[in-house]
């Protein structure tokens, strides 16, 4: 039977150790901010609107190469005649919930900041255009085409610009025409929401596509370090089935002939094109940039055009808000892994909690205790379960000093165990139920893990003291270290039926746990401690319980 508990054990650090190392990897979803592209930063305002800066003219460089999708927003009539700007001229979109910066020069999105979001310092928003060099003409909704010279040009070129606000809603519209004939309309159409509508034509009609990417946000510092964090992967959903493609093993390319939406994420944000119902053949592709340790896979996703010359659809640059993606149809994308029908209610429930303690720390703690008190029952028979084991432990010696001669006969050691199991008969002891507990735990713990790495309600989430981010580890690692010292005593007073030597071995348990404990998120590892505590309070009492039980009385 002690065997049974030691292997147990060692499949339980052995399961979460995989996780640690391996979860990442097997189930992409994770990420993090970037720095915001050289963009004037606007103060957050709750009233729409929509501005305009000019600046000089630069020269840039040329855009990549493609492949073949009707439009939510109708473009402009095409123009007969040359229609060009003079000037670099910047557009800002504001909304309760984001400022939106477009660029004339290409007619292209160059910062899409979350003002509700705020980077690690907090100094910054959110940014999910990759910070890059304004010389770069990729930037989203840039323009792919077989004809790369074609491609060139309309990204670099200078689109005249015009707005017009109705009821709460700003359309942007960029139009450019040559004396070639070669024309391009862009526009962009923003409600007061994250979801808005693009739609853009080229005439005379070319296989081209439009583009976002390359991947979403440049990392900060810490996230680079942190084994948690997975950004940059693609996403594609067809016919309601989601399909993550890794960054680092994604194709060149992958073309789709119908898909409801396109794009990448991370954990914690999300950039997608929705196509139209016309426009439904989209795209990833994967580019290396940079060299040696920096050198780095991204996604570009795409749309491509009808035979028309248009291609539009819906954008969605944005948080992973449950209660946001659920209603724009993107609730997929919120990977909660395995268990994530227990990650999302513990959502529900912390969400709840919080309303009352206004405190996501404390909302854990509360959590942790109703989870102990509901699993109070079972976890109780374990116990005593264990306390009997531990009193017939004589017996179940005698049994095996009288098999000890036999150990390498089959027959023999069939007839111990069956001695053995008698014996559980006979003192009602369940010789399986040491494991339940341990089981019951594991989709709990990888609930949580989940949660606290995806759940974008959790990020930032601060619980007091040296806790800053319930969704980062501990910078000190206190909390690690106590939950050390609270798996010790717990070992310490936890009745056993292991001899000397494998109790010598189960007290490496609460190393391994501490070491890996170290870099999970500080939420997961405070529910972990509090859940200690609060079993070494229950053994406390099973302890007393047991010791004043009338059994144990009436043979004392």
């Amino acid at each position: 039977m002690e065997k049974r508990i030691f292997i147990a054990v060692i499949l339980s650090i052995a399961l979460l150790w995989g996780w640690a190392v391996l979860a990442p990897k097997l189930f992409p979803d994770l990420v993090k901010p970037k720095k915001p592209a050289p963009t004037q930063t606007a103060p957050t305002q709750t009233a729409p609107t929509a501005t305009t800066t000019t600046a000089t003219s630069t020269n840039p460089a040329p855009s990549p190469s493609p492949q073949p999708i009707t439009p939510t927003v109708k473009s402009a009539p095409i123009p007969r005649s040359p229609i060009s700007a003079t000037h670099l001229e910047y557009t800002t979109i504001q909304r309760p919930g984001f400022i939106a910066r477009f660029s004339n020069r290409g007619a292209e999105l160059i910062s899409f900041q979350l003002t509700g979001y705020k980077t690690k310092d907090g100094k910054s928003n959110v940014e999910l255009v990759k910070s890059r060099d304004l010389s770069r003409t990729d930037f989203p909704f840039a323009i792919e085409a077989r004809d790369g010279a074609l491609a060139a040009q309309l990204n670099t070129a200078l689109y005249a610009v015009n707005t017009h606000d109705d009821n709460g809603t700003t359309t942007l519209e960029y139009v450019y025409a040559e004396k070639n004939g070669v024309a391009a309309v862009k526009t962009f159409r923003f409600r007061a929401e994250y979801l808005f509508d693009f739609s853009a034509t080229i005439s005379p009609p070319v296989p081209y596509r439009i583009i976002v990417g390359p991947g979403i946000r440049t990392l900060e510092p810490d996230e680079k370090d942190s084994q948690f964090t997975i950004t940059g992967n693609g996403v594609v959903q067809r016919n309601d089935d989601l399909k993550i493609i890794r960054r680092e093993k994604a194709p060149n390319i992958a073309f789709w002939d119908s898909a409801q939406f396109v794009g990448m994420e991370d954990n914690y944000f999300l950039a997608v094109l929705q196509p139209s119902a016309k426009s439904g053949g989209a795209l990833l592709r994967a580019v290396d940039f940079g060299a040696g340790k920096d050198k780095r896979r991204e996604i570009y996703a795409g749309v491509n055009a009808a035979p028309d010359g248009i291609v539009s659809g819906e954008a969605f640059f944005g948080p992973k808000e449950t209660a946001l993606l659920d209603k724009y149809g993107f609730e997929k994308t919120l990977q909660y892994g395995t268990f994530g029908i227990i990650a999302r209610f513990f959502l529900v429930a912390l969400a709840w909690i919080n309303s009352f303690t206004h405190n996501w720390g404390w909302s854990i703690i509360v959590l942790t205790i109703v989870i102990k008190i509901a699993l109070y029952p079972l976890q109780h028979k374990w116990m005593a379960s264990m306390r009997k084991i531990q009193k017939v432990q004589p017996k179940m010696e005698a049994i095996k000093a009288r098999y000890k001669k036999h150990r390498t006969d089959p027959e023999q050691r069939q007839k111990m165990n069956a001695e053995v199991m008698k014996l559980y008969q006979t003192e009602g002891i369940n010789p399986a139920g040491g494991c339940l507990p341990m089981l019951i735990q594991f989709p709990i713990f990888v609930g949580f893990y989940n949660l606290l790495s995806h759940a974008i309600e959790l990020r930032g989430a601060p619980f007091g003291l040296w806790i800053h981010d319930l969704s980062a580890k501990d910078p000190t690692y206190i909390l690690p270290i106590l939950m050390t010292v609270a798996m010790f005593i717990q070992q310490f007073i936890t009745p056993t039926t292991a001899d000397p030597q494998q109790r010598r071995m189960f007290l490496i348990m609460p190393i391994v746990f501490g070491w890996i404990f170290k870099e999970f998120p500080s939420g997961l590892t405070l529910y972990w401690l509090v859940q200690n505590i609060l079993t070494i309070v229950q053994q406390l009492i099973t302890n007393r319980y047991w010791k004043d039980h009338p059994a144990e009385a009436n043979k004392a």
